[in-house]
């Protein structure tokens, strides 16, 4: 599925975010629809949100010098 708009601006993170905004507002209204409250919602996307900020920042770093945080060249 391509999120993509063709009014895409400079600003990329606003783009996705407008990109994801319904579908990210549909989960939601879904979860609270099947009993959960709105603060557990939150706090479960929240929570996924950042295990993904984690993982893809490990990811970026795979290769690094543990000890000094440099890349090989």
């Amino acid at each position: 599925m391509d999120f993509r708009s063709s009014d895409m601006t400079d600003d990329r993170d606003l783009d996705c975010e407008s990109s994801i905004e319904a579908d990210f507002e549909a989960l939601a209204e879904r979860a609270v629809a099947a009993g959960w409250g709105d603060d557990e919602v939150a706090n479960a996307l929240l929570s996924l949100a950042q295990a993904r900020i984690e993982t893809t920042r490990a990811d970026a770093f795979i290769g690094r010098d543990p000890l000094t945080g440099r890349l090989p060249h």
